[in-house]
């Protein structure tokens, strides 16, 4: 079954160009649009003095994630184990709302499906932020 559907809020990127996965991601994930979750996650930059939320340590991150309603859910990295991929995140996950957290990028999972302007499937989880609604 495919998982992976085009997700692109941002009507100003017609290219798919613009570094904006944070916002792309939350967007998905809180269903708002581009421009509604800039401006709910803007005071929260500033308040932290960043450009991303994502950016920020991962404790300080949780901390804003929490602001948001998501709790944090590392992955293991045991010596002989190896990471789920976002694909099979999304195949073992077909209910609720996540923001997984892979290499330099953020991704929207609902309700077994994943979202991103390309298929970022094959990127191995660090940690996922789970929507506690």
């Amino acid at each position: 079954m495919k998982r992976y559907q085009y997700y692109q809020p941002n009507d100003k990127d017609l290219r798919d160009k613009v570094g904006d996965c944070q916002i792309r991601a939350l967007s998905k994930a809180l269903d708002l649009s581009w421009t509604e979750t800039f401006d709910l996650i803007s005071p929260l930059c500033r308040e932290y003095q960043t450009l991303g939320l994502f950016d920020l340590d991962l404790g300080r991150t949780k901390e804003v994630m929490s602001k948001l309603g998501f709790e944090y859910h590392g992955i293991s990295n045991k010596k002989g184990s190896t990471r789920p991929t976002v694909f099979e995140f999304a195949k073992n996950n077909q209910q609720g709302t996540y923001i997984v957290v892979v290499a330099h990028h953020v991704v929207a999972v609902k309700d077994g499906m994943y979202f991103d302007t390309w298929d970022s499937g094959f990127k191995s989880l660090y940690g996922y932020y789970e929507h506690k609604e």
